[in-house]
Parts: C-alpha cells; sequence; structure tokens
C-alpha cells in the first residue's frame, strides 16, 4: 500500500521533528500495512527544498528503518507549491524539483492557501506537464477552500490531465465538516483520486486502511477498489523510476 503524500522526513519542514519521530510516524504506518511512503517535504517561498536538499536525507532515512528493522521504504518527493507558472517551467526544466520517486511519471504540486494567489492559467500548465510526460496530482484541494468558491477551477484541472491527492483525515471530519463535505463531493465527481495521509506526526495521521473503510461504506466497495487500482498504478510507474 503506497501513500505518496508524507512529511516523515526529520527536521526538515514542518513535519517530523526528530529521527525518532520519524521512526515512530513508520511503525504506525506498517501497522497500518502501508508498504511505500513517499516523503514529500515543501518547495514553496518559504521552504524552499530541491533535489539535492532531499535524496541525501531519504537514503538516511531508509539505513534507519533497515536498523529498527521496519518493514518500510521511502521513495523521494516533494511538495511543490505553485503561484507563477512560467517560474515553474523554468525550474522544472532545470531539473530542480524531486517528482515523486524522484522520476518524471507524477509529480504533486500544491497551490498556494491564498485563493488570490491561485494562477488561472493552472490549466495551461496541467496540460503542459502532460505533454512532458508528468501527471500532476493536485494535493489536498478538499481543504482549499477557493474550490468550492470557484467551482469551475478543479473540474478544468482535471479535464486537463491532473488527478487529486484527497487527505484521510479530511474524509474522517478530522479537518473539520466542510474538508469533509468537500472531499466527498470531488470522490464523487472526479474519478482520477488517490488517497494519502499527508501525515506530519502522529498526532495528525489517520493511516490509509480508515480512508478505503471510510470510501467503501459511503459510497460502495467498488468506489474503494478504483482508488487501490490508482494507487496501485502510481506505485508501479514509481518503483520503475527508482
Amino acid at each position: 500500500m503506497l501513500d505518496l503524500h508524507c512529511h516523515i522526513l526529520p527536521q526538515l519542514d514542518d513535519g517530523a521533528t526528530s529521527l525518532r519521530e520519524a521512526l515512530a510516524m513508520a511503525r504506525f504506518c506498517v501497522q497500518d500495512g502501508i508498504t511505500y511512503v513517499v516523503a514529500t517535504p515543501h518547495c514553496n517561498q518559504f521552504t524552499r527544498l530541491m533535489r539535492p536538499d532531499i535524496l541525501p536525507r531519504v537514503a538516511h532515512l531508509n539505513e534507519e528503518l533497515v536498523r529498527a528493522d521496519l518493514p518500510l521504504t521511502i521513495l523521494p518527493g516533494s511538495e511543490i507549491q505553485v503561484s507563477d507558472t512560467a517560474t515553474y517551467r523554468s525550474e522544472f526544466e532545470a531539473g530542480l524539483y524531486c517528482h515523486l520517486g524522484d522520476g518524471g511519471s507524477f509529480s504533486l504540486l500544491e497551490f498556494s492557501w491564498k485563493g488570490e494567489l491561485y494562477p488561472e492559467d493552472a490549466p495551461q500548465l496541467i496540460s503542459w506537464l502532460r505533454g512532458k510526460g508528468t501527471t500532476p496530482i493536485i494535493a489536498h484541494p478538499e481543504r482549499q477552500r477557493f474550490f468550492e468558491e470557484k467551482p469551475k477551477r478543479l473540474p478544468e484541472l482535471v479535464e486537463a490531465g491532473a488527478w487529486l491527492q484527497l487527505t484521510v483525515d479530511s474524509l474522517l471530519g478530522n479537518h473539520g465538516p466542510a474538508a469533509q463535505l468537500s472531499g466527498e463531493r470531488m470522490l464523487r465527481s472526479h474519478s482520477p483520486v488517490v488517497l494519502s495521509t499527508d501525515a506530519h506526526n502522529l498526532q495528525r495521521c489517520s493511516g490509509l486502511s480508515a480512508g478505503y473503510v471510510w470510501v467503501k461504506e459511503r459510497l460502495g466497495p467498488k468506489r474503494a477498489d478504483q482508488l487501490r487500482v490508482h494507487a496501485d498504478l502510481v506505485l508501479s510507474a514509481l518503483l520503475g523510476s527508482v
């Protein structure tokens, strides 16, 4: 089972504050049935973590997991925030970003929490990325109110070729009723969705299995199976790139 959005790398961003905490998160993941975690530290104007910052830390954490006898593999990645699409394209072309699995198949994109910074040419950026052979996955759109306030935005991204990443804690109501309702609507309206934890610590992580149970109970076993298939497709692509 793959978790493609997790802030497990210690002492790097607002995620795990120590190796001890990162290992505790890893133990929780193993108990939940997760076998692969993509470490996705922030890459934004405040925390600009690029590929050279991330790869050695992923390697070190994997060494610690082996030492701790934890059957979990950490894959490299990052949560790349886009506010200016021209800058993003330039840095993408320069190879600065760490995409999921450190390959080019999938990349986790985040938009600013300030709705006024949402780039109106975002659908064009999605199409451009697809033309480069990269499928962008939009991080936690259920928690960003500007998608609800301007309901055409998210369908435009999906139509351009984006996938969506929904957070299990949102579906369980841990981010409030608005995020829960929005997440359910997105699951009903858009097919290409992957569930993730977006875990930052043990207080902010409900695992993945609870999310699949929630989807099965609300939307039926077929939809839950579809989400697993989407995650498996991503994992297969990432393992092919490492």
